[in-house]
């Protein structure tokens, strides 16, 4: 079955009426960009995009053979444009503030894609990140360039070194990256 055939019968069996559906070939993957009434936006992109991501998983998996390493995208009315301009203003403003303080900051609660991409934009930004955590309390902290690898050196000397400013969470977490 192909993507198009896939969209359209899965909108239907959640009862969407009247969307459009583009699917739309990338160099990273492929884009769904779904149209769908304001009244049916709010089921299918879901608390903080949390439907969207369900459906790229299921996307993923379902075609998973026919796309090989290629990533597959769920777009429903242009939100995850609309939030990529929200993360790259924290981000920017993650830089700003960890340029101008030297201390490292941690951003809210980001997706996993959100995190991914926050990672990508600060390469060659005079900054570092890591992400912490598991789960829902997986967060993304900026350090100022060459702060892991002074930790690290103080770390292997028994010295524990956090964040300077958490914000949306105070849980602490594994150091494996996003």
């Amino acid at each position: 079955m192909k993507i198009q055939d896939y969209t359209t019968t899965l909108l239907a069996h959640m009862g969407v009426q009247g969307s459009q559906v583009e699917i739309v070939e990338e160099d990273e993957g492929v884009r769904v960009a779904i149209q769908v009434s304001e009244e049916d936006s709010g089921m299918m992109i879901g608390r903080r995009g949390e439907t969207i991501e369900a459906l790229q998983k299921i996307f993923s998996l379902t075609f998973r053979e026919e796309l090989g390493e290629k990533r597959i995208t769920v777009a429903v009315n242009d939100y995850l444009d609309r939030r990529q301009e929200i993360v790259e203003r924290i981000a920017n403003e993650a830089i700003d503030r960890v340029s101008a303080t030297n201390e490292p900051f941690t951003l809210p609660y980001l997706s996993s894609n959100e995190r991914r991409y926050v990672h990508t934009l600060m390469k060659d930004k005079g900054v570092e990140t890591q992400s912490d955590g598991t789960g829902r309390d997986r967060l993304l902290t900026v350090f100022p360039q060459g702060y892991l690898s002074i930790q690290s050196t103080n770390n292997d000397n028994n010295t524990v070194a956090k964040p300077a400013a958490v914000i949306g969470s105070n849980t602490e977490g594994s150091s494996e990256d996003a």
